[in-house]
This record gives structure tokens, C-alpha cells and sequence, in this order.
């Protein structure tokens, strides 16, 4: 019984033993750092400015280290253990000697601004602060979530601070615009005019002719009047009365005329997010421009339809796009001489706007018009006043015609076709023929399904 005993209380001695030494090794796990790196995830710290963290509650520390005490500062605790507040934005480095261990505990403190702090969340890029310089790393995966993150980041160093960006937006960068351009160009004409003629058995005549109207007249004492007119407006409505029993003629001409015209150009233009891509549809047309001793040098100046965009990629689906629309022509009415050199004058019509789309939603910029009016009255002095009877005696030849210009704008964000993908043919491959039959076409005519090279059916 001796001997069992004795064995019960060295196993029991053992394990109590064993468990104080599990509990020893289990407690300074537990509080020491996972690593000895000061940039390892277990010893970083981060605290916004006037914010406070205890650090090693519970243990005796001997003695305290701060790297910069201007970003953090360490008060030591009474009941043991540390307090640690936020100064100023930056990351330091912190060491702590508990007493009766010679190597310290370390860790790395990143101070944010308190700005910052409230912009930034998890899905914006990481800002960090070192010294007088802010570093931007990370993915974001909209365009609104990394413009927060820079200003957190210029919100930590203030004006004098340098901003350091690193970080990339999760999105495509390539984007397609669509382009049409719509020019409606309308022109209204009006015309009147009137020619009447009378002339009785006695010889004796009368006659008026609208302006222009009258080519040549024959007469005399003892010869009839003859008379040679055309009617007042070429290509005109003409309504004619003759009256032979009463030598009566007469001729009343009216046209009005309305046309609608339009040209059309359907541009696809590929950017880069924040680049610019533009086109014009038109021409340069030279001008002599005088220089020094008598020389002279020719610019040349662009003009026709064109068309300036620079899109940005906000989002997975969103894009804002700045479009800068212009269409120009030439002004022969208002042309200048230079260097004996009849140099016309430019109409221009020019827009600049921005809006923000989704992928593949479109819109539409008008009211850009240009509208020139002309008016010319031909009439006989005093008659052609007159109210009522006033209009047999004149020619009014009115005009105005109107333009404007409507341009659609539709975006895209596309990517590459992948390496190694078949491409498909374009419209000039598909109808290309190389060798064809043409003795089978060239013999069979319009019978012939084949079309031969040059032509098509």
C-alpha cells in the first residue's frame, strides 16, 4: 500500500507539473508577438489621431520606445501594460521591455487622419503615411471609391504633403463611342410674280410685265405692238388667260418649294479611360498668312464636321463621357483678300458638354441650328406699293433655309479579342473575289448569279 501511494503522488506531482509549464508556455504565446517582423499583420497597429489602444495589460514593463513621438505618444499604466494614443497622420515603430525579458515586444503604429479614417472602408485602396508623403496601394474596384481614398490620403499630409498613387481601379480601361452625326438641312422658296397684256382692234396696246420679265418690244406710230416676254419665275406654277375676241393676255407665276436634306456620318472611336479621341469629316482649307521681308506662308485651317470625347470609366457600368461637337463651313459671302488671294470666312457651330452613362446608353445633342433668311422685292416704283393692286406690278422672291446639327453618342466598355481567336472577315474579305468566272458572267448577263469583279447585280 506503501508503494502505491508513493506512486500516486509522483504521478499526480508530475502532471501538476506538466500542467503549470502547458499554461506557462500557452500564456507567453499568447501575449508575445506572432513575429519578430515590425511589418508582420500581428504586430501593426492602426489608430486615427486622437484615438487611444492599451497594449500588454496586465504585464510589468520596464521600459518604453517610440521611433517618432510626434505621429504616437505611450503612457505607461499602472495596473501594468501601456496606453497608446494618435497624434499625428505617419507610422512609426513601438518597442516594449516587460521587466525580466530582454528581447521587446515590437510593433509598428500607422496613425491615419481622422478624415481618412471616415472615408476610407474596405474596399478602398490602403493609405499609409510616411513621414511627409502618402502612399495609395491597392485595388478598388469603382472610380468614386478611389477618388475617396485620395483625398483621404491628401487629407493626411495637407498641402505641403506629396501623394504617392499605386493603386489600380478594377474596371476595363478601353472604351468604344459610337458617334452619328445628323445634319437636317431644310429650305423654304417662295416666288410670285404676274405679266398682263391688252391690245384692241384699234391698235391700241397695254401691258405690264413683272420685273426681269420683259425681253424686248417692237412698235411704232404706224407698226403694232410686239412684244417678246418670258414668265417671271423659270420652273414655276404658270396660270395663263387669253381672250383673242378681246386682245387679253395674261400670265400669273408662283413657285414655293421645300427640300430636306440630310448627311449623315457614323464614326467608332476607341480611348483610353482620361484620353482624348477625335475625328472630322470634312477638309483644311489653305490661307496666305503675310511674314516679315515680303514673304508669305500658308496655314491651313481644318473645317467640316468634327467631333472631340474623353471618356472616363467610373464603374463596371459607369462612364462619364466630356463630348466637344463642332461643325463648320465654308463662307464664300464673307471672304477676304489677302496677298491678292480671295480667302472665304468660316461659319462655325460649337458645343462642349459632359454626362455621365451606363454601357451602352446613349444620348443626344441638338438645337445646334443655323438659319439664314433672304427676302428680294422687284416692283415697279409707286405702283408696287400700292395695297391690293400693288402685287401686279412687283416680284417677291423669298428663302430661308435652316440647318441643324443632332449628334448621337453611344459608349461602350470593350475588351481585346483573346491571343490566338479567329477573327471575323471584314465587309471588303467577304466580298472580294479573287479569280472569279468572269467569262461566266460576262456571257450570261443578268442571268448569271455570279457578279463580275467591278460590278455587282
Amino acid at each position: 500500500m506503501t508503494t502505491t501511494r508513493k506512486r500516486w503522488k509522483t504521478a499526480a506531482l508530475a502532471a501538476c507539473v506538466a500542467a503549470a509549464l502547458a499554461a506557462n508556455v500557452y500564456a507567453a504565446s499568447r501575449d508575445a508577438p506572432r513575429s519578430e517582423s515590425p511589418l508582420s499583420d500581428a504586430s501593426v497597429i492602426a489608430l486615427s489621431t486622437g484615438a487611444q489602444k492599451p497594449l500588454a495589460r496586465g504585464r510589468t514593463i520596464s521600459r518604453v520606445a517610440v521611433g517618432d513621438p510626434a505621429v504616437a505618444d505611450v503612457n505607461v499604466l499602472k495596473g501594468g501594460g501601456v496606453l497608446l494614443v494618435g497624434k499625428s497622420a505617419g507610422t512609426t515603430n513601438l518597442l516594449l521591455w516587460e521587466r525580466g525579458r530582454d528581447s521587446p515586444l515590437s510593433y509598428t503604429v500607422e496613425v491615419a487622419a481622422s478624415a481618412s479614417a471616415a472615408l476610407a472602408d474596405a474596399a478602398a485602396p490602403q493609405v499609409r503615411v510616411l513621414g511627409q508623403t502618402a502612399v495609395l496601394t491597392g485595388t478598388t474596384p469603382t472610380m468614386e471609391k478611389h477618388q475617396r481614398a485620395v483625398a483621404a490620403a491628401r487629407a493626411s499630409v495637407g498641402k505641403d504633403g506629396a501623394l504617392v498613387d499605386a493603386s489600380a481601379v478594377a474596371t476595363k480601361s478601353v472604351v468604344q463611342v459610337d458617334v452619328k452625326v445628323v445634319e437636317f438641312s431644310k429650305t423654304v422658296l417662295k416666288q410670285a410674280g404676274f405679266n398682263l397684256f391688252s391690245q384692241n382692234h384699234a391698235g391700241f396696246a397695254f401691258g405690264t410685265f413683272a420685273p426681269s420679265a420683259l425681253t424686248s418690244v417692237t412698235g411704232g406710230a404706224t407698226n403694232p405692238l410686239s412684244v417678246t416676254a418670258t414668265s417671271p419665275i423659270g420652273s414655276a406654277f404658270n396660270l395663263l388667260l387669253n381672250s383673242t375676241s378681246r386682245g387679253l393676255f395674261a400670265n400669273l407665276s408662283l413657285l414655293e418649294g421645300n427640300n430636306l436634306a440630310r448627311v449623315l456620318a457614323q464614326p467608332t472611336l476607341v480611348a483610353l479611360s482620361g484620353q482624348s479621341a477625335s475625328f472630322l469629316a470634312g477638309g483644311e482649307i489653305p490661307v496666305p498668312v503675310p511674314q516679315s521681308l515680303g514673304t508669305t506662308t500658308i496655314v491651313y485651317k481644318p473645317y467640316g464636321i468634327g467631333l472631340s470625347l474623353t471618356p472616363t470609366v467610373l464603374g463596371p457600368e459607369r462612364i462619364a463621357l466630356k463630348v466637344a461637337p463642332e461643325a463648320s463651313q465654308l463662307d464664300f459671302a464673307h471672304a477676304i483678300t489677302i496677298d491678292g488671294v480671295s480667302v472665304p470666312a468660316l461659319t462655325t457651330r460649337r458645343a462642349e458638354t459632359a454626362v455621365e452613362l451606363g454601357d451602352g446608353e446613349s444620348f443626344v445633342i441638338g438645337g445646334l441650328v443655323d438659319r439664314e433668311t433672304a427676302s428680294n422685292v422687284n416692283k415697279v416704283p409707286l405702283l408696287g406699293d400700292l395695297p391690293i393692286i400693288g402685287a401686279f406690278f412687283k416680284t417677291l422672291q423669298y428663302s430661308q433655309q435652316d440647318r441643324e446639327l443632332v449628334i448621337i453618342v453611344t459608349p461602350h466598355l470593350v475588351a481585346p479579342i483573346a491571343k490566338n481567336a479567329a477573327l471575323p472577315s471584314t465587309p471588303g474579305q467577304q466580298s472580294e473575289q479573287r479569280d472569279g468566272p468572269v467569262w461566266r458572267t460576262f456571257v450570261g448577263g443578268a442571268l448569271s448569279p455570279d457578279a463580275a469583279p467591278g460590278f455587282s447585280q
